[in-house]
């Protein structure tokens, strides 16, 4: 067995701070704050960390009125509180609800706003939820919902939420935050905070991730230790990064706010607001996705914000997709003039990083000021993680490879590559009632020994196939699974088959990924048997993106073949799809992003 440690700094065991997400984050000395930190992008809206505690406590109040709380009704699950959906876009009350059923006990699930009916009564299902917050925009889709799931959970709109907050009296709240849920020596690792949603590294339908109160802790503490750049003061993000993905909520609900850094909220991304945003607040971090880079580097209406980004800015965070070399060099040229981002206010770098829901969410990042930081790296592993790179059951080693060499070393073949296993103190419990899944995704730990941690017991498939080189950078190069990475979010092809195959204008189908470098995320595209050659496929892919929301649309447009390819078993062989040259491609004009 071959075990690549990270390179950072390992944190001592009784060093993990052993209690809830929200005492953790007390223990800032930022909490007490009275400078603007949470910012509203479109009204200006603005309140410090002591109004937004304040109304914490006010919105725990609340909470506990309704009956949410740590004990979860008719559920032998003793690790679940209640259960809290939250269904709103970014907002700079997000963390107050949070946090407030955090410190009731309850165990929240947050969903996006984009979800079909379909998808979120999967979900009202899955998790059972206690409540429901709400904002008033999405009544109908949580009406439409519990229809569908036949589920019958406390609904409460944050705008009445809101209004109801102002009458709590002082003493009531006080009391209410002095008899929170706090957790017993060791429960940290036990409890959950998060049911997320995710298709699993496996993919198919949505499944629910476990995370524990340790798991999103312990890996704030990890990324700190081994960035340092992420402790400067004075920091303000974007919160564009939606807060119903772990990405987001992590960056701007927890990490962010233990370390200082103030966020401005984005309900949705309007290009111009986002400018506006950042110039009139300073903001020096971008967390964002490839798709919004490649348009700040592309789009004519960045050159009129080009002298204060280029001021301001210190550090983009790439996440959610690969973003390539050309693409960086594009956005840091624009920006700064030179491709390296150097200017005469400092260096502007560009530094992805790669996780996911399931490990909490950071497996790897770099620090900023590393000197082999590379942009075709996706970074090191953050501290106390370890990773084996497994390929048909033989542990590969670390190689010897200039990152900038990637694409002609991938082409010629060799590398050391194969699907990247995980452990550490932020790897997930594991998925909300789904054995097979588990058993799936986890393989035990042939070294563990009872004096070892007890997260080194198993490791994580990840299902992204990739290689270690000899200075611990990990590089991405492919996944085991079928997934789909489009527009930042995971897509199944098996459920746009399924889809498909509903249109009785289909005989068989199948459906990949195809990259669009211009727009930098991969999109879906749909290879179709027509039951009637003369039928009109545009239409199908018409009818199937009604059906989607858009990141599940195919923007990567609709293929007729005579055939789908499949093995003797029935697989598709999706190696032949994304080798085909010269197939007449439906639809794009229909399908844009």
């Amino acid at each position: 067995m071959i075990i690549h440690t990270s390179y950072n700094e390992s944190i001592p065991e009784p060093e993990f701070f052993d209690g809830t997400i929200t005492d953790f984050i007390r223990t800032s000395p930022f909490v007490d704050g009275t400078t603007p930190f949470f910012i509203d992008a479109a009204t200006g809206e603005e309140m410090s960390q002591r109004e937004l505690w304040k109304m914490s406590n006010d919105f725990l109040t609340i909470f506990r009125s309704h009956g949410l709380g740590q004990v979860r009704d008719n559920v032998s699950d003793p690790s679940l509180g209640g259960v809290l959906i939250t269904l709103f876009p970014n907002c700079i009350w997000a963390g107050p609800v949070h946090w407030a059923a955090l410190d009731a006990g309850a165990t929240i699930s947050p969903a996006s706003v984009s979800y079909t009916v379909q998808e979120f009564a999967h979900q009202l299902r899955l998790v059972e939820p206690k409540m429901v917050v709400y904002s008033e925009p999405f009544k109908q889709l949580l009406e439409d919902a519990i229809v569908a799931s036949n589920t019958n959970p406390v609904i409460l709109s944050l705008e009445q939420l809101l209004e109801d907050s102002l009458r709590v009296p002082l003493a009531q709240a006080n009391y209410q935050f002095a008899n929170r849920f706090q957790l017993q020596p060791k429960e940290s690792i036990k409890r959950i905070a998060y049911l997320a949603m995710s298709s699993g590294t496996g993919g198919g339908l949505f499944k629910a991730v476990r995370i524990t109160h340790g798991n999103i802790t312990s890996n704030a503490q990890m990324s700190t230790k081994s960035s340092n750049a992420l402790l400067k003061t004075n920091q303000v993000a974007s919160a564009i990064i939606p807060v119903s993905h772990l990405y987001g909520l992590a960056q701007f609900l927890v990490f962010g706010v233990h370390r200082g850094t103030a966020a401005v909220f984005h309900k949705g991304f309007d290009f111009i607001e986002f400018l506006d945003a950042a110039v009139k607040y300073k903001v020096n971090i971008f967390p964002l996705v490839p798709p919004i880079i490649i348009l700040l580097a592309k789009h004519p209406f960045t050159q009129k914000y080009v002298p204060d980004l280029k001021r301001n800015l210190t550090t983009v965070l790439s996440g959610a997709a690969p973003l390539g070399v050309k693409a960086t060099e594009e956005f840091l040229e624009r920006i700064t003039g030179r491709k390296d981002g150097v200017s005469e206010y400092g260096t502007l770098r560009v530094i992805q990083g790669w996780g996911m829901t399931e490990t909490s969410p950071v497996c790897t990042l770099f620090d900023p000021e590393d000197p082999v930081a590379h942009i075709r790296s996706v970074g090191k592993l953050v501290s106390n993680t370890e990773a084996r790179v497994v390929n048909e059951g033989v542990d590969q080693p670390a190689c010897d490879i200039d990152p900038a060499s990637l694409d002609a070393a991938i082409k010629a073949g060799g590398l050391p590559t194969g699907e990247i296993l995980i452990r550490g103190p932020h790897v997930t419990d594991g998925y909300h009632k789904n054995p097979s899944a588990n058993a799936e995704a986890f393989e035990e730990a042939s070294d563990w020994t009872p004096d070892m941690p007890w997260y080194k017991k198993r490791w994580l498939k990840t299902g992204d196939v990739g290689f270690f080189d000899l200075q611990g950078r990990v590089m991405i190069v492919d996944r085991t699974k079928e997934l789909i990475k489009s527009m930042g979010k995971q897509v199944a092809p098996a459920e746009l088959e399924d889809a498909l195959l509903a249109n009785p204008l289909v005989a068989d189908c199948a459906v990949i990924g195809v990259m669009d470098d211009n727009k930098g995320t991969e999109s879906p595209r749909a290879f179709v048997v027509l039951r009637d050659p003369k039928s009109d496929a545009v239409s199908i892919l018409k009818t199937l993106n009604s059906q989607m929301p858009k990141y599940k649309n195919l923007h990567g447009g609709i293929v007729v073949v005579e055939a789908v390819p499949r093995n003797p078993s029935g697989k598709v062989l999706r190696r032949l799809l994304r080798g085909r040259e010269g197939d007449v491609v439906l639809g794009l004009d229909v399908a844009k992003l």
